[in-house]
């Protein structure tokens, strides 16, 4: 199994997101291999590639790069910041699966 990683990162919660929207800098996405500026994704939120079961079901959404997130920080809606425990530091994790790849977003 292809897994990618981010380093752990500064979560923002933004009460304005939706579930299902992601946001960080492209030097952060650049570590999963994402080269484009909007990507649909499989959300799993509070998972690592350890818990990962194949009974989770996901949150199908968006990963965004964008320049106006400062480098080291991922923006997450803040009810799934609730979900996770609200972490102060989350790993991302891409597993390259078809249609679309999965984002495992693990808290510290």
């Amino acid at each position: 199994m292809d897994i990618k990683e981010t380093a752990f990162l500064k979560v923002l919660a933004d009460l304005s997101f939706p579930e299902k929207k992601v946001v960080m800098n492209p030097n952060d996405g650049f570590d999963l291999g994402l080269i484009v500026s909007d990507a649909t994704v499989e959300l799993h939120y509070g998972e690592s590639p350890a818990t990962l079961e194949t009974t989770t079901r996901p949150i199908f959404g968006n990963i965004y790069q964008k320049n106006e997130c400062k480098v080291g920080t991922v923006e997450l809606s803040t009810k799934a910041v609730q979900t996770m425990g609200s972490p102060k530091l989350v790993r991302l994790h891409l597993i390259h699966a078809e249609p679309y790849p999965k984002i495992l977003i693990e808290p510290q």
